[in-house]
């Protein structure tokens, strides 16, 4: 998968293991990869937290995120490698729940690590996340000086500006991303899935899901790039929210066809954020 992606918060529901029970609140379902343990309000700490007080160790905790230039793969999935003594157990409610983490059954067993680390990566992509998964993907921000009063002597010759603040208009764009990464049905088939890297019964990061949750007017993280540090720095992400999801809201409106049904072209989707 490429850059850009766009993230948002979703209920990380909770789920019991032998140390106990773990979830239960909003998270993010992306931070960023390439170290050890996932920022505290993403999905994927709630995974590292679950495995860290049930006794694994040597852990590791990210995304499968690869920011390059060729051939995009599906969104991020969670990768985890630990030792444990004895298998760890999550217990999930529902399947509903257990997809929001990225696996596909209500049990899920961490073998013992009996001869060096246990790792694998869930079956699924995580919930909250959507990727145009573009070969060339690009994040174009606008940065508008907005007043709140202004006025000018009689002559013209000077003009007063009494400063509002700030806004960037924020346009993703992206080529040649899986229409099984847009819609519900054609994730479903083994066809598009095949051609998105993803499994047919993943209900995540299709862009449908993405407009649900605009409508609502959750704020957006918008990332350009790997995070570096904390997954805080402004450098890394843009926080935004979709002013037009009431005029635009299906996902054939940001969308169009270039080699139909398969692959798609992501054009004038716009955010708008704080500098």
């Amino acid at each position: 998968m490429n850059y850009p992606l766009i993230t948002w918060e979703v209920d990380a529901p909770q789920f019991t293991t032998s140390s106990g029970t773990h979830g239960g609140s909003l998270a993010y379902g992306y931070g960023f990869s390439g170290t050890s343990i996932p920022p505290a309000d993403t999905v994927a700490y709630q995974v590292y937290d679950a495995l860290d007080t049930a006794g694994a160790t040597s852990l590791t905790v990210q995304y499968t995120v690869d920011n390059t230039t060729g051939p995009s793969l599906a969104p991020a999935a969670i990768y985890y490698e630990y030792e444990s003594v004895n298998p760890i157990v999550f217990n999930f409610s529902s399947l509903a729940d257990a997809a929001v983490y990225g696996f596909d059954s209500t049990t899920v067993t961490f073998p013992a690590s009996t001869s060096g680390a246990e790792f694998g990566v869930t079956p699924y992509n995580v919930a909250g996340l959507w990727a145009p998964s573009g070969v060339s993907g690009d994040v174009t921000r606008t940065t508008k000086q907005r007043a709140a009063s202004s006025s000018s002597d009689m002559s013209g010759l000077s003009t007063d500006i009494v400063n509002w603040g700030h806004v960037a208009d924020i346009e993703v764009r992206s080529t040649l991303f899986p229409v099984a990464n847009a819609f519900v049905w054609y994730a479903g088939q083994s066809i598009y899935a095949t051609k998105a890297s993803r499994s047919v019964d993943d209900p995540n990061n299709i862009l449908e899901v993405m407009l649900q949750a605009a409508s609502t007017g959750v704020d957006f993280r918008i990332y350009e790039q790997d995070a570096t540090t904390s997954g805080t720095t402004v450098a890394t992400y843009q926080i935004a929210k979709m002013p037009g999801i009431s005029s635009k809201s299906a996902a054939t409106d940001f969308i169009t066809a270039d080699d139909a049904p398969r692959l798609w072209t992501l054009a004038g989707m716009f955010f708008r954020g704080e500098t």
